[in-house]
């Protein structure tokens, strides 16, 4: 029997939901955290882990807030993340993670809007990737959602029963979402476009 599927978790809106949907399909799965310094770790982490622990998955966090940290020196009034084409990195580690697990599949919840907006999600980042994966072995890069825009993402969330309050989005690492960094301002106009309305308090502003 194959290894369990190995999915990059954030704690945010897209991954929280392909988790939701990899466990409904009864595909096992191990979530994989990556705390690079990023100023909304701990709350990314927190939301990550509750969502593996209600659906009984075990999540693997790794260690790489110091190298975070060295990536930010000189840019500390900048509000996102420190490290640079972070899917790079991320997408790396995930697949020697998953060779070394023996696993045949390292899941990314890519969505279509991201493809556009960051060129290490774009859909000729990814092709070069999966070569990289069938180079490398036997694992391979799935991305289930890029096809899909956020709002459409939240809508499979929602039949799934995805309780999206226990999610975390915010570049600023507050306890509740800033409401005005770019990943807050997208997550909040996909749940607008969605017809969904998110609980009171879950914004600061």
């Amino acid at each position: 029997m194959d290894a369990a599927s190995v999915l990059l978790l954030s704690g945010g809106i897209d991954s929280v939901t392909l988790l939701h949907r990899l466990v409904a399909d009864g595909e096992p799965v191990q979530g994989l955290f990556l705390d690079y310094g990023q100023r909304g770790a701990t709350q990314e982490r927190a939301a990550a882990a509750a969502h593996c622990e209600q659906l009984g998955v075990e999540l693997v966090p790794l260690d790489l807030a110091e190298v975070g940290r060295m990536f930010r020196r000189g840019h500390e009034r900048k509000a996102h993340v420190p490290l640079p084409h972070r899917n790079l990195v991320a997408l790396s580690l995930g697949l020697s993670y998953a060779a070394n697990l023996g696993s045949r599949r390292l899941c990314l919840a890519v969505n279509r809007e991201d493809t556009a907006d960051y060129a290490s999600a774009s859909h000729a980042f990814l092709a070069q990737f999966r070569l990289i994966c069938g180079l490398l072995g036997e694992t391979r890069l799935a991305t289930p959602f890029v096809d899909l825009a956020k709002a459409d993402v939240i809508g499979l969330g929602a039949r799934l029963g995805v309780d999206y309050a226990t999610t975390y989005s915010c570049l600023l690492g507050y306890a509740a979402h800033c409401g005005r960094c770019p990943q807050c301002r997208k997550r909040r106009e996909a749940f607008a476009a969605a017809g969904l309305i998110e609980p009171a308090g879950t914004y600061r502003a």
